[in-house]
């Protein structure tokens, strides 16, 4: 691996810390934003899912969001910014891990101060971190269309415009379930990976934040364990459980950008956590995210590909344009 997470999160950090961008003032106005969005004295957003959150006790894991525009990692270090966008799950965890170090000193105990009684009664820390919003366009003269997408993009950081054609429902997403077995008495918990998350295929990372290179980041069952190892019967904690707002968007390729007899070309965006809720049908939107292949199952549900993918984009920002 050319570069270790520590050395990456040292880059960043160094970035976030020059003078010329003044990001630790930004980085504390951002969680300022969020700790007041998020505290209960100011009620509800008026949005729907703020209310099903409230009704039900689930714990769902918002972050703050700071956005950096590519252009300003460009002019600080343009290999850096290629890197990025070549690799950028991997780098944007590292960025977002130097931002957090930043909040922590701005803002102490900023991950915490929201969460502690879920947080206490599973005996886990919290999950509330600063996540960053990348501005494009990336490395292209012009924001592509969902047209120019193909194999040559997978993995990499794009930035697509088009036109919203469809848009699901918010649902909540299962991230890990809390379990109680009364013959212990004791509390469990389950994390879940599924093909769309940020992590997967990454190395893991301890508590500490040190990366652990010969542990990878892997795919796990959906189903709900019923009982543990020795047999006893487990309960679900389902308001000790977290979950994160997830929703799909088809995202079309603007009509007069299609060539002449020719029908308009369309790519799934994938939404999660805050960005859900920000397009509606019709809206014309330039996105920023990652473009990723999904393996389908072969006959008979072993896992086995049939060598044709879907392709989605993991969504980091979004802006409405028009």
């Amino acid at each position: 691996m050319a570069n270790s997470l520590q050395e990456l999160r040292t880059r960043y950090d160094d970035f976030l810390r020059h003078e010329r961008f003044n990001y630790p003032e930004r980085i504390a106005t951002s969680v300022d934003d969020y700790i007041q969005r998020s505290s209960p004295s100011t009620g509800s957003t008026g949005k729907g899912t703020d209310k099903a959150t409230a009704a039900t006790g689930m714990t769902t894991s918002n972050n703050p969001r700071l956005r950096i525009p590519l252009s300003e990692l460009r002019s600080y270090d343009a290999r850096l910014s290629n890197q990025l966008i070549n690799d950028p799950l991997r780098h944007l965890r590292a960025l977002e891990f130097a931002a957090h170090d930043i909040a922590m000193e701005e803002r102490p105990g900023y991950d915490k101060s929201l969460t502690a009684s879920s947080s206490a009664a599973t005996d886990e820390a919290s999950d509330v971190r600063i996540r960053v919003a990348l501005g494009g366009p990336t490395n292209t003269s012009h924001p592509l269309n969902p047209r120019e997408l193909g194999s040559g993009t997978l993995r990499t950081l794009i930035c697509v415009e088009g036109v919203a054609v469809k848009v699901s429902g918010v649902k909540p997403k299962i991230v890990s379930s809390v379990h109680y077995c009364p013959a212990t008495r004791k509390h469990e918990r389950r994390n879940y990976v599924d093909a769309t998350d940020p992590q997967l295929g990454l190395p893991q990372v301890d508590s500490t934040g040190v990366e652990l290179p010969d542990r990878i980041v892997g795919l796990t069952g959906s189903s709900y364990p019923t009982m543990d190892p020795n047999g006893n019967v487990l309960e679900t904690e389902y308001g000790l459980s977290q979950y994160k707002d997830y929703q799909t968007i088809t995202l079309q390729e603007m009509p007069e950008r299609a060539p002449m007899g020719q029908l308009p070309r369309s790519i799934e965006l994938i939404m999660e956590n805050e960005l859900c809720d920000k397009l509606k049908p019709g809206d014309r939107c330039r996105v920023v995210g990652t473009h990723r292949a999904l393996a389908s199952a072969g006959p008979g549900g072993q896992g086995s590909t049939s060598g044709v993918f879907k392709t989605v984009v993991l969504v980091n920002d979004v802006q409405l344009i028009g």
